[in-house]
C-alpha cells in the first residue's frame, strides 16, 4: 500500500491562496505574511506529494494538473474541516449537540411540554432524542452511559457521581367515570377510595408501586380489577365505568371524553425529577436542564421518598 504524506491543512491553505491568486505576491499579502517564507512552504508541499503543483515563469504562475485538481480538492478538505470545527465550537457553547434524554410518558404533559417547545425552538441546532422507558430501565441505562439524562416522577436514590434535581411540582389525581358519586366533591379522601375498583397499569412500573403503599399507609390496599400497559388505556376503561385510578396531574390537561378529575384531600406527590452525571454534563445539557427547571421548586437533593 502506498505511503500517503500526512499534510498540514496550513500548507493547504497557503497552496490555495496562491493557487486562486496565480501570483505569490498577493498570495503572500492576503495571508499576511511576506512572499520567501510562503514559497518555501509550497516548495515544501509539492516535496511531500512528490509532484509540481505549479508552473514558474519569470512574471506569471501557473497550475499543473496536479494543481488544478489539488484546488479543488483544497476548497473541499478546507470547507469540510472548517464545518467541522465550526460545530465542534457550538457543542462546546451550547448551541448544538445531542441529547438522549430518557422520560417516563406522563413527564411530556403538564409544565415539561411548553418549557421543552421553547427550548427546542430556541436551540434549533439541539437534537434531543426522547427515550420513553420507565425509571428502572433509565437508570440502567445511565449507569452504562447510554443516557444523558433521566426524568422521572419517583424519587429514587442517585448512583454515585450522579445528581438529582426536582424540576416541577406535581401531584396525583383520583381519574373516576363522569357519573361517579365522588365527582360531587371538590377534592376527595384518600380513605373514600377503600371500597372502590382500581384500574391500574401493573405494580413493576413504579407510580403504581408507590400508589400502593400510599393507599396501604391510609389503611386498605386496593382492590384492583383490571391491568393495562398503557395509560390511556386506564383511562379508556375509567370512562366505561370500569374502576377508577390514581393518575398524575399532567393527565387532566388533555380531554378525556366520560373522565373527571379530583385532587386529593390528602396530597399525593408527583414532582418531576432529572438525574444526570454532573462531571459529563454537555452545555447543551445543562441549558435544557435550566430551561426546564421551575426555580420555585428546583432544589438538589438525596430524592428519595
Amino acid at each position: 500500500m502506498e505511503h500517503l504524506p500526512r499534510i498540514d491543512l496550513k500548507l493547504l491553505r497557503y497552496f490555495l491562496a496562491v493557487a486562486e491568486e496565480l501570483h505569490f505576491g498577493r498570495a503572500a499579502a492576503r495571508l499576511n505574511m511576506s512572499q520567501p517564507p510562503l514559497s518555501l512552504h509550497i516548495k515544501e508541499l509539492e516535496q511531500q506529494l512528490g509532484t509540481l503543483l505549479f508552473i514558474r515563469h519569470s512574471r506569471s504562475v501557473a497550475l499543473t494538473h496536479a494543481g488544478k485538481i489539488l484546488m479543488e480538492e483544497s476548497r473541499r478538505l478546507l470547507s469540510s474541516a472548517n464545518q467541522a470545527l465550526s460545530r465542534v465550537a457550538q457543542i462546546g457553547r451550547g448551541e448544538a449537540g445531542r441529547i438522549e434524554l430518557g422520560v417516563v410518558g406522563t413527564a411530556m404533559w403538564g409544565k415539561m411540554r411548553p418549557a421543552m417547545h421553547r427550548f427546542l425552538k430556541e436551540n434549533p441546532n439541539v437534537d434531543v432524542i426522547f427515550r420513553e422507558k420507565m425509571p428502572a430501565m433509565q437508570i440502567a441505562l445511565l449507569e452504562r452511559r447510554e443516557l444523558d439524562a433521566g426524568i422521572w416522577r419517583m424519587a429514587t436514590e442517585p448512583m454515585d457521581g450522579f445528581s438529582c434535581l426536582r424540576l416541577h411540582e406535581s401531584s396525583f389525581l383520583v381519574a373516576m367515570p363522569e357519573d361517579h358519586p365522588l365527582t360531587a366533591r371538590d377534592a376527595v379522601p384518600i380513605a373514600a377510595l377503600r371500597n372502590e375498583y382500581f384500574v391500574t397499569m401493573p405494580s413493576r412500573h413504579t407510580d403504581w408501586a408507590f400508589l400502593q403503599r400510599v393507599c396501604q399507609t391510609a389503611g386498605f390496599s386496593p382492590m384492583i380489577v383490571r391491568e393495562v400497559m398503557e395509560p390511556q388505556t386506564v383511562l379508556a376503561m375509567i370512562s366505561m365505568g370500569m374502576g377508577i385510578t390514581l393518575i398524575a396531574d399532567s393527565y387532566a390537561q388533555m380531554n378525556w371524553p366520560g373522565v373527571v378529575f379530583r385532587p386529593l384531600e390528602e396530597r399525593i406527590p408527583a414532582d418531576l425529577y432529572i438525574v444526570y452525571e454532573e462531571q459529563q454534563a454537555t452545555v447543551a445539557l445543562l441549558k435544557l436542564i435550566e430551561a426546564l427547571t421551575d426555580p420555585h421548586v428546583c432544589r438538589r437533593q438525596a430524592c428519595i421518598r
